[in-house]
Order: structure tokens, then sequence, then C-alpha cells
């Protein structure tokens, strides 16, 4: 005999599935059910409304045929705001001139070891609890990138450097936390630690740098494609663990002794330092809202250093 809870879930589930058919066929405009939750949860800063939204959104787009309704959607709309139609083979080019296409699929690997090997970052009986962890983390990382931004402006560069990639480091641990947190309530590992990216450190800088700087048109503008892809090639080649590793030790190089400051010096702080705000609020602004705020922190420091204002408006 069914329970009127039993009921209450197949009527849910038949609107599901309604929806689902509608935005399929075009009935039902994609962006229409991303505005409706982006606009009346960015309001209201409901954690939780936005999260459970976000959970239809995933299943939802788990569907191919509303996937390419949504790209066809997102074309129409970008050419009706902007005039012109999205220059899709530029885009491809840039992608491609990063390797993209190979280091995605690096990086879908890491993030299936991630989950498979380490502990969900979210342990919680509520929640509540489980959002008190999540905001916890993301301030961790944000205070991470105020202390570099402080030092930078203190002209403490190797410093500044150090703590930027080590802010870096911290958002590829956190790259699984928004999952964690959507399966706050059936968390997929009982693994009581990290696990291998726990204690590797160009895994940690892959995953961050390759999920934020591959496909990214406004880090190309900020810091340069040209410098994005000699980023991307140090981070895999172990370049990037290098500089960390001269940020902070004195050594000894063809009979000299060599310095921080004498490897790093203002530029090389000034890119590291943008660089980790820009993945900070792009991986971790997940709630529009806190993205919103994030975004604009970021943005008043590149103003700051003297980044062309008209590099960071975004296209």
């Amino acid at each position: 005999m069914s329970t009127e809870g039993d009921q209450e879930n197949r009527v849910g589930e038949n609107h599901f599935d309604r929806l689902r058919e509608q935005l399929a066929s075009g009935e039902v405009s994609v962006l229409s059910v991303f505005e409706f939750g982006s606009s009346k949860w960015r309001t209201q800063h409901d954690h939780e409304a936005y999260v459970m939204y976000s959970r239809a959104t995933q299943m939802l787009m788990s569907d191919v045929r509303i996937l390419k309704r949504l790209m066809v959607e997102l074309d129409a709309e970008f050419e009706r705001r902007a005039g012109k139609r999205i220059d899709h083979p530029s885009i491809n080019a840039a992608v491609k001139s990063k390797d993209g296409a190979r280091r995605v699929a690096k990086l879908n690997q890491f993030h299936a070891e991630a989950y498979r090997d380490g502990a969900s970052l979210i342990v919680a009986s509520t929640f509540a609890e489980a959002l008190e962890q999540y905001l916890a983390l993301v301030a961790h990382v944000e205070r991470l990138w105020d202390d570099a931004c402080k030092l930078y402006r203190e002209r403490h560069y190797p410093l500044s450097t150090f703590l930027s990639i080590l802010t870096v480091e911290e958002v590829g641990k956190l790259g699984r936390l928004w999952n964690d947190l959507l399966a706050w309530d059936s968390p997929a590992s009982s693994n009581p630690t990290l696990g291998l990216l726990g204690r590797d450190h160009r895994k940690k800088h892959f995953m961050a740098v390759m999920a934020g700087a591959v496909v990214n048109a406004r880090l190309d503008r900020i810091l340069g494609l040209k410098e994005v892809r000699k980023l991307l090639q140090d981070v895999e080649s172990g370049k990037l663990e290098q500089l960390r590793q001269s940020c902070l030790y004195i050594d000894v190089v063809d009979g000299k002794v060599v310095k921080p400051e004498d490897v790093v010096d203002c530029s090389t702080a000034r890119f590291f330092v943008v660089l980790a705000g820009e993945l900070w609020a792009e991986t971790l602004g997940h709630f529009p809202w806190e993205f919103q705020r994030m975004i604009d922190k970021v943005t008043e420091f590149e103003i700051e250093v003297g980044i062309d204002p008209a590099l960071i408006e975004r296209s």
C-alpha cells in the first residue's frame, strides 16, 4: 500500500519528467530555467534552495538533448546582447593552442582519482553543518589570497608568490568541494584522508590551473594568451613547483648564492597573485552572489596593481 510520501514523490517525478521533455523539445527555454534559479536565489541568498536547484540542474544537463538546446540558446543570447556571434573558431583555436583536449582529459582523470582515493571534504548530519564547513574552506583560501595581496603591496615579492602558489594548491585540493556540498547527505567516499592528491603538489597545481585556465577568455586577456600557455607548460613539467621552492630557500647555482629575491621580482609576483585570485573566484565561486563578490574583489586588486580595466571587462 503506497504512502502519502510515495505519492508525493511520484507527482514530483512526473513534474520533473515533464519539464525534461519540455526543455528537450524547446517548448520551455533552458536559459529561462537557469535565469529563474539564479535571480530568485541570488536575491534571497538561500544556499539550501540553490543547492537543491543545482542538483536538479545537474540531472537535467545529463540529458544530451537539453545540453544541445542550451548551446543553441547561449549562442542566440550572446548575439542578442553583443550584436555579434560567438567566435567559436577563435575560442577553439585558443583551446587547441593550450593542448586543451589532452589536458582536460588528464584533468578528468585526476578528478576521478581524487573522488576514488580521497575523503569527502564535507561530513555533516544537517545542511547547516555542511554549509558551515563549505564556507570555512572557501574562506581559508580567501585568507591565503588576502595575505598574498598584502605581501605584494609590502613588496615582499617571493613570499607573495609563494602564498599565491599555495592558494592555487588549495584551490586544486578543493576542486571537488561543490560536488561534495551537493551530495552532503550521501557522501561518495568514507576514506579518512585526502589520498595521494593531498600529498602531491604538482597534481594540485595541475587540477587548479587546468580547471581555471584552459578555457578562460578573461584570464587570456588579463595575463596574456602566450603567458597562460607557458603557465600550463610549467605546471605540467614541474617548473611551477621549482618556483615555489625558490620563493623560500637560498640555493647555490653555478657556484653562486641565489636568494629568493634574485629569482622572484615584482612582475612574477603580480602574475601569480592575479592568477591565484582569478582561480579562487572562478573555481570556488559556486553561489552566484558569492561569485560576484569574489570577482569584484579580484577586479579591484587587479586595477590597483595596474591591469588595464579594458582587459578586465567581460565581453
